[in-house]
């Protein structure tokens, strides 16, 4: 009787334990997913805003101020640099998602930073004489990160 008793005992902590990391991811999921959803609605909002050199919104964006900005709006606070940006959690290239954070190294550092949109394409403030939009991904030397 003892025995049995442990027996069942055990066999609800692991099925406790297993549930408990089912729930746990998918709850990650839907929040990540949500963000993403959120980001790309604010993004989108700053098309055709201008680029200026350090300007972090509203009316006039760099890259990384653009980043920044979009960010805060969707309830994530994140650094203001391409530098700082790097601390979010690292994603491999090929497994990025529309709202992931793009941000371009080169020998020197971290040098520009952009929003993942989809289809090979990014949301950015590309530099002087430009405006916000959706651009192709013009270089392979950039790390993904999701804050």
């Amino acid at each position: 009787m003892r025995t049995t008793s442990r027996v069942l005992a055990s066999l609800c902590i692991a099925m406790s334990i297993v549930l408990a990391g089912l729930a746990g991811p998918i709850a990650l999921s839907a929040d990540a997913s949500t963000r993403s959803a959120e980001v790309m609605q604010v993004v989108a909002k700053q098309k055709g805003k201008p680029y200026k050199y350090g300007a972090a919104g509203p009316k006039a964006f760099d890259c990384s101020g653009l980043v920044q900005y979009v960010y805060k709006k969707a309830g994530k606070k994140i650094g203001r640099t391409s530098g700082a940006q790097l601390g979010g959690r690292h994603i491999a290239k090929g497994k990025k998602q529309k709202g992931d954070i793009m941000i371009f190294i080169n020998s020197s550092g971290a040098y520009h930073s952009a929003i993942y949109a989809g289809g090979g394409k990014m949301w950015e403030a590309q530099r002087s004489g430009t405006r916000v939009g959706v651009h192709k991904i013009w270089s392979s030397g950039y790390v993904v990160r999701r804050p």
